[in-house]
């Protein structure tokens, strides 16, 4: 491009003038992320758009291409000049509304004003399905009776492309269809910006600069008191951002409509034929291809009855927009949390793969009706995410492994869509989930995978219970709430193993599911603690193993110290206790009405609950006592200490755990309305909300700062993917009338499933009298598939109630009679069959048949 010399002056400034094609002040500041508190969020759910987008305060903010985990751009917005030489921009200094015209589509209703200044501006966003583009149509208006030539409506776009947004190049180009246009590149990623109206021209040539943040770039020149825009062709290698200005010179009028295409490709030349090729089309017909994709999708699920709600459609279409096309993967979030103050050394954010999250979208999908998505992610899961190589130390001693720390069957703690691992640690319920998951999906997804299944099967068995890290990935030990996934899907591995035909390996994952089942209490649960009556889980046992590699070294009554993480300090384990007991409940390992389970709930409602809105319970909940993963008490963003807030998803999970007690799906209501009343006003529910200012144990204080309010969203991140679908869970759940997720071969082998498994059966409760040693336990066989076909192996395991009693409860086809008998497993050796004949139970009328029996060896 020949070097040109050009310099807008707003009218009635002086004239003043740049020079030189390129921009000055390379590399210019280091990038930052978007802010993560979004006001809308999209994709185009059929057609080969691969872009999903985001809002922030009314601007088009982070777009993601080509798939959710890869962040293409920060920001899109127009910052508005009048004759007075005043400048207003959108993100900081408007007031905005977000709506969504049909609530079932993700297309956008977004209003940006400024009363003070006069103009309104009306946009329409929604991506384009055939095209790697998002359109923004706008009608920029006149409020104050003024015509729009006094305005200078300037568009501001900041790229972030490839693996080093620091790195992108920018310039002013003509596209083939003869458009001006900006076009950026990374690496292996370009963006095209590109408008339906002229430009603003000096000397016949478009007013377009490229520049670098920070330096020389549109906004810091016409903000920095220069009242002008250097123009300049490009800026290369660095942190850019790209400039333009809208012709409004000749306009009487009070208003233009204006559509705005941003447009990506893998190369420059794919960009900018996407841009064309959208502003070649009609665009009343690509918005109504994006509604109607949309409309299918959710026609598609099997909705919940009278309690679907706008929020219910909208976590169902957020999470959808979570997944990528090519690979099935679902990311965490399409943002970082406190992206605006987070650089390059926070390049993941939350728009990484995380077996825990994705297992609980895929399951809310799932549950909604959307096998497909769900039969996907399982797909992903065992075919792209798990490892196969045996290399590595340890998960930090690794150095020599290209991708780092892998094991046969493990999955990594979370990474990019790829595989590639980000972080490296060892969770136990990210290994045992996508087991839950698989046998969730049915026989038809998991039996062509069952050779990879059964790896990571092995691979639970291997190494658990303890935990490298629990589901707050901050600590190792013994977690109930890891236990209870690992407890889970060893069960339902062991019923995919059946009925594969290995009932060998069945019968080791039910024995080893068994113990640690018999055992959670004992090895998680304080009766020595300083809340209530001094009996409560844990949050953890920060326990190393102990010489058998199962049994922990020291109990949860022996004094231990457990270092908090984020600045919240090192702490008796006997005082931090958290929710994570309820997964027991979730996944049918204990009974909601447990003794334990009741005591704990107790401490944690006393220790770490607070009441969401007008709420005359308790409905929210910090993580745990000294969380300091959150924003700083003087209400400073989180930079790696700060003070945790309240969690949303704790809300979901307590709703879901009250319906597993009582079978009625009503109880579960006040908990749906604290969620409604924590989600921002568009309705996506976030991360965490700010408490009211409270002073938790041993002086731990949670301030709420000036100016936020107790309730709403904090500035972590939203929407939240898992809080979306633990949202969907809680509503399908409530119109059940049962826990919609629970495994039924779970709960049935610990007798607490709260409905009946199938249509047709009764409960059937069976009482022993049996003498035993210490850890010796007792197992049920017989003549069904659910009494394991006489194999005590696959038996059912009968529950201590103490003074020698034993109990099981079974749920049997009714008007049945079924043989059975009673078996010791001793510590070492082989099971031992009771002295005695075989014994006989009828099930059916009365509904539930109880006996009690003494055995004898």
């Amino acid at each position: 491009m020949v070097f040109r010399l050009f310099c807008l002056v707003l009218l009635g400034l002086s004239s003043g003038a740049v020079y030189g094609e390129e921009a000055f002040g390379a590399p210019g500041v280091p990038p930052l992320h978007g802010p993560s508190q979004k006001s809308f969020v999209g994709s185009a759910v059929e057609g080969a758009s691969s872009l999903s987008f985001t809002g922030y305060r009314g601007i088009l903010s982070e777009v993601y291409f080509p798939a959710p985990d890869r962040l293409a751009s920060i920001d899109l917005q127009w910052l508005v000049a009048d004759r007075a030489g005043r400048f207003i921009d959108e993100e900081k200094q408007q007031s905005y509304r977000v709506t969504r015209p049909d609530p079932r589509s993700l297309r956008w209703q977004v209003s940006t004003w400024s009363t003070a200044h006069g103009w309104r501006i009306d946009k329409s966003v929604f991506a384009v399905p055939d095209q790697h583009a998002v359109i923004q149509r706008n009608t920029i208006i006149s409020t104050d009776g003024r015509p729009l030539r006094e305005f200078s409506p300037y568009l501001l776009y900041k790229p972030f492309l490839g693996d080093n947004p620091a790195d992108n190049s920018a310039r002013t180009v003509m596209s083939p269809a003869g458009r001006t246009v900006l076009l950026a590149s990374g690496q292996g990623a370009s963006s095209v910006l590109a408008i339906s109206q002229p430009w603003a021209k000096r000397d016949g040539v478009p007013l377009l600069s490229n520049g670098f943040v920070g330096r020389s770039d549109g906004w810091t020149l016409l903000f920095g008191g220069q009242r002008r825009l250097g123009l300049f062709d490009s800026a290369s290698h660095g942190n850019v951002a790209q400039t333009g200005l809208l012709d409004t010179s000749t306009l009487n009028a009070d208003r233009i409509h204006v559509d705005v295409v941003l447009a990506f490709g893998r190369t420059d030349r794919e960009a900018l034929a996407a841009a064309d090729s959208v502003l070649a089309s009609s665009l009343s017909e690509s918005q109504a291809r994006h509604d109607a994709g949309w409309q299918n999708y959710l026609a598609g699920l099997s909705l919940p009855g009278g309690m679907v709600d706008e929020r219910y459609l909208l976590a169902a279409m957020t999470l959808k927009t979570l997944q990528d096309k090519t690979s099935g993967a679902m990311v965490a979030g399409l943002g970082t949390p406190w992206g605006a103050t987070q650089g390059m050394g926070n390049r993941g954010g939350y728009h990484l793969v995380w077996p825990r999250d994705l297992f609980k979208y895929a399951g809310a999908l799932l549950s909604a009706g959307d096998s497909r998505s769900a039969a996907r992610v399982v797909r992903y899961l065992f075919g792209t995410l798990q490892q196969q190589e045996l290399c590595g130390d340890s998960e930090y001693l690794a150095a020599e492994c290209a991708k780092g720390f892998s094991r046969p069957g493990r999955f990594p703690q979370n990474a990019w869509i790829d595989g590639t691992p980000y972080w490296n640690g060892t969770q136990l319920d990210e290994q045992a989930m996508p087991l839950i998951l698989a046998w969730r999906a049915g026989a038809s997804v998991w039996q062509p995978l069952w050779p990879r299944i059964r790896q990571t099967a092995d691979y639970v068995l291997a190494t658990g219970p303890r935990t490298g890290q629990e589901r707050w990935e901050e600590n190792g030990g013994y977690s109930p709430a890891s236990m209870a996934a690992g407890i889970a899907g060893l069960v339902c591995a062991a019923d995919m193993a059946l009925l594969s035909g290995d009932s060998e390996r069945a019968g080791r994952y039910l024995a080893a599911a068994d113990l640690w089942q018999a055992n959670v209490e004992a090895w998680t649960a304080t009766r020595t603690g300083r809340y209530g009556a001094g009996q409560y889980y844990l949050r953890l046992n920060p326990s190393a193993a102990g010489d058998d590699g199962v049994t922990p070294r020291l109990g949860p009554d022996q004094p231990q110290w457990l270092d908090i993480r984020n600045g919240g300090g090192t702490r008796d384990a006997r005082s931090v206790v958290d929710g994570g007991f309820l997964e027991l409940v979730r996944y049918g390992v204990k009974a909601a009405d447990d003794p334990l389970i009741v005591a704990s709930l107790a401490v944690v409602d006393s220790v770490i609950g607070q009441r969401i809105g007008n709420e005359s319970r308790v409905t929210g909940w910090f993580r745990y006592p000294f969380d300091g993963y959150g924003e700083k008490n003087d209400g400073r963003d989180f930079d790696g200490e700060g003070v945790g807030r309240v969690w949303p998803i704790l809300t979901a999970e307590r709703g879901i755990a009250e319906i597993a007690r009582s079978g009625n799906g009503r109880d579960g209501e006040p908990y749906r309305r604290a969620l409604a009343a924590m989600a921002t006003a568009e309705g996506f529910i976030p991360e965490q909300v700010w408490s009211s200012t409270v002073q938790l144990t041993d002086g731990w204080r949670v301030v709420t700062p000036a100016g936020s309010v107790a309730g709403t969203p904090t500035a972590s991140i939203a929407p939240l993917g898992w809080a979306m679908g633990e949202y969907m869970t809680l509503l399908a759940s409530m119109t059940a009338g049962r826990v919609v997720d629970m495994p039924a071969v779970v709960c049935l082998r610990y007798g607490h499933c709260p409905v009946a498994p199938e249509p047709g059966d009764r409960a059937v409760t069976l009482t022993f009298v049996a003498e035993t040693r210490p850890g010796e336990r007792l197992y049920l066989a017989g003549n069904h598939a659910r009494l394991g076909r006489w194999n005590p192996a696959l038996g059912v395991p009968l529950q201590a109630r103490g003074k020698g009693r034993w109990q099981a409860r079974l749920w049997l086809p009714a008007g049945k009679t079924f043989d059975y008998r009673v078996y010791r497993k001793p510590l070492r050796g082989a099971m031992v069959q009771e002295v005695g004949a075989v014994r006989r139970v009828q099930s059916g009328v009365p509904v539930s048949v109880a006996r009690e029996e003494k055995v004898v060896w």
